[in-house]
């Protein structure tokens, strides 16, 4: 029907709004410390997965190869990653968070606990639960 229509573009409108506005605002945050929220998830995954070429740290970031080239310099050039070679495979270049890389991801997850508290303050557990339910299954159909 055509309000099911409209609910469902109403819903895809604000979702974007709500994600585009974090972003922003975390960004803006950020700045004064030469970082973005594209960076901070970029160190995250240097994090989590410190063996990961660039293509697989491109892929996991949703990045060109060249985006990931062009992070990963910024990050070896603001001391939040250094860089060295596998153990197993000499051609690998690897990457590591340094201390001040762990201090600005606890930094800016600091600002992202503070910004969602904010914005979700007042908005019971269970509703919460069940926007997060129903953002599920879209998202299930859209993988599918």
């Amino acid at each position: 029907s055509n309000r099911r229509a409209a609910e469902v573009r109403r819903s895809t409108v604000l979702m974007r709004r709500v994600l585009l506005g974090f972003k922003a605002k975390l960004d803006d945050e950020l700045r004064s410390h030469n970082a973005t929220a594209a960076q901070m998830r970029f160190l995250r995954e240097v994090k989590e997965r410190p063996g990961s070429s660039g293509a697989q740290m491109a892929r996991a970031c949703y990045i060109t190869p060249q985006s990931a080239q062009a992070m990963m310099a910024r990050a070896v050039k603001h001391g939040w990653v250094v860089r060295g070679k596998s153990a197993e495979n000499d051609r690998v270049v690897t990457a590591r968070l340094t201390p001040a890389g762990e201090r600005l991801i606890a930094h800016a997850d600091a600002i992202m606990n503070r910004l969602e508290a904010d914005v979700w303050a007042g908005v019971p557990v269970a509703e919460l639960r069940a926007m997060n339910e129903i953002l599920e299954r879209g998202l299930l159909q859209l993988e599918n």
